[in-house]
């Protein structure tokens, strides 16, 4: 059976399970085969460039026809959407105040959750303004960053809302005092987030639109991990669109090898019975590791 995706795919799992290989090597299977993919990586630990030997410096780098990736650098855009906000604030405070507010912002900028929040605001910009992809494979970080991700917006959503409506208080006094005025750059941007959110939670919620794929071991911390995360998501209103079971060890007459893939064999019953509702693949464990881009095309030949 082919793997038919949807244009946004999510590749989820836990560290260590093959996420980056599998997330390559949907990319170029669909590029090959003639849709503009771009694949991104939102892990901080990015493997993309290893796996194709370029390093895209945080910015859209093309691989082949029809395939390109980007490595996100969350510092870089935590630094550029802090620098943005500083620049809107300081039209309402005194130039005595700046050099205050430029330290506060620089520290804030260095936090991790400001920079996770700004690689998901980069990340469903993409998804949601640039339409020119046929297909976009995000390959991200081990589960609770990526269950993460998938909460965000309804959070952000819900949080602008609160800020607009007070925007919105604050105006109707101004109406009534005789001061109206255009909206100030905080108030638009704040606006536009929430539009922002709102369109991202709508493409999530689009099983033709969007899809999240897990990628799992046969072992029993992979097959606990995802039955939680799949849980978790089902508590979003989200479903996993389909399961990447990686790593399947072949039989040995090997001791030890056999028993290695008698309990692998033993998980993946439990997985393929588990998730009966799914469609799941199966990758069987390689002879040799994945280097290269060539490499990706037997991985390739499992998903159909």
């Amino acid at each position: 059976m082919d793997l038919i995706i949807p244009r946004v795919v999510f590749v989820g799992g836990k560290g260590g399970v093959g996420k980056s290989t599998i997330s390559s090597a949907i990319a170029l299977k669909e590029a090959r085969e003639g849709a503009k993919s771009l694949l991104i990586s939102t892990d901080p630990a990015h493997n993309l460039s290893d796996i194709f030997h370029q390093d895209s410096k945080g910015q859209i780098c093309e691989i082949e026809k029809n395939l390109f990736f980007l490595e996100i650098n969350p510092h870089k855009e935590a630094e550029k959407y802090i620098n943005q906000v500083a620049k809107d604030t300081k039209k309402f405070v005194s130039p005595t105040s700046y050099a205050m507010l430029d330290a506060y912002y620089q520290a804030v900028s260095h936090s991790g959750s400001a920079q996770e929040s700004a690689l998901f605001d980069c990340l469903i910009r993409i998804i949601v303004t640039q339409k020119e992809w046929d297909k976009i494979i995000i390959d991200t970080a081990p589960t609770g960053h990526t269950l993460r991700l998938f909460g965000l917006p309804q959070m952000m959503r819900e949080w602008s809302k609160t800020l607009l409506s007070e925007q919105e208080r604050g105006g109707r006094i101004e109406n009534i005092l005789g001061h109206i005025e255009d909206k100030n750059p905080l108030e638009k941007r704040i606006e536009e987030r929430y539009l922002l959110y709102t369109r991202f939670q709508n493409c999530l919620k689009d099983t033709k639109e969007c899809g999240i794929i897990f990628v799992l071991n046969p072992d029993y911390l992979s097959l606990m991990e995802t039955q939680r995360a799949i849980q978790t998501l089902q508590q979003e209103n989200l479903n996993a669109f389909a399961l990447i079971v990686n790593k399947i060890p072949p039989q040995s007459s090997d001791t030890f090898f056999m028993e290695r893939y008698l309990t692998s064999k033993q998980y993946l019953e439990k997985i393929l019975s588990y998730f009966r509702d799914y469609t799941i693949w199966q990758i069987p464990l390689k002879s040799q590791d994945i280097l290269q881009k060539e490499d990706l095309v037997f991985i390739m030949q499992d998903l159909h």
